[in-house]
């Protein structure tokens, strides 16, 4: 009875709303032979298939399965953990200083790798944010995060705003040439890390990858449903599988991997 009362309650929510509205009008539309039933029916059948299927996640799957899964204790000495962007974001109101993400898997995973002492040093990729009109860095919010937590067991370095993944590459070259580094324990989501790796490694530096982070429903916890009620979660892991395939088709192109 609750889970009918739940599956009820998501068809109320605004996706699940259009999803039954837009079923009833394809259903209509074809028992009353009604013309211009096309576009209606193309448009249910493009949302059903992101929102009640599994085809987001298995598209997920495929770029997720491109390196191994690892764990930490099996993973070899390096020079440098590498943490790239997009697991915080710098807070004027959380009590920490910083707001967490959905990539905040990358943070987790490369603190483990600093307390596991994997390296000499964790360093820190990310973006940046506006507010009234000063630039504020993820790598530096977190840095200070760390900093009011206590001493690390390695050395933390920011390497400040970073536009992209190719900036944070260029940047962590730079620091490896400076410190006479090499290797690189390179943390980022198993979606990211295919296009993360090629560019690191085009960069110059020798790549271990640590792939975290995982979105698909292959790859996670539970049993999967092939059919469902539609789910906005849907939407996020179709559009980090898109972002990914356009981003690796503009870095190929512009020679960044």
């Amino acid at each position: 009875m609750k889970t009918l009362i739940y599956r009820a309650l998501d068809l109320m929510q605004p996706l699940g709303l259009c999803w039954l509205l837009l079923t009833a009008w394809v259903a209509l539309a074809w028992c009353k032979r009604r013309p211009g039933k096309a576009l209606p029916t193309l448009a249910w059948l493009v949302l059903s298939l992101a929102t009640c299927t599994p085809l987001p996640s298995w598209l997920m799957a495929g770029l997720e399965s491109r390196h191994a899964p690892v764990t930490i204790g099996a993973l070899p000495q390096a020079d440098m953990i590498v943490c790239l962007g997009g697991g915080a974001e710098p807070s004027f109101i959380e009590p920490t200083g910083i707001h967490l993400k959905g990539a905040a898997d990358r943070l987790s995973t490369a603190l483990a790798l600093a307390l596991r002492k994997k390296a000499a040093a964790l360093v820190l990729g990310g973006g940046g944010y506006s507010q009234d009109g000063e630039d504020h860095s993820e790598a530096d919010a977190f840095v200070q995060h760390l900093s009011r937590l206590g001493e690390m067991p390695v050395e933390v370095v920011s390497l400040g705003l970073c536009s992209d993944t190719h900036d944070e590459a260029v940047k962590c070259a730079a620091l490896a040439r400076e410190r006479g580094w090499r290797s690189v324990l390179l943390v980022t989501s198993a979606s990211h890390m295919a296009r993360s790796f090629a560019t690191f490694e085009k960069a110059g530096l020798e790549v271990i990858a640590v792939p975290c982070a995982y979105e698909s429903s292959f790859h996670r916890v539970g049993d999967m449903r092939w059919l469902h009620l539609p789910h906005a979660g849907s939407f996020s892991i179709f559009a980090s599988w898109f972002h990914e395939v356009i981003g690796m088709a503009a870095y190929r192109w512009r020679g960044w991997m």
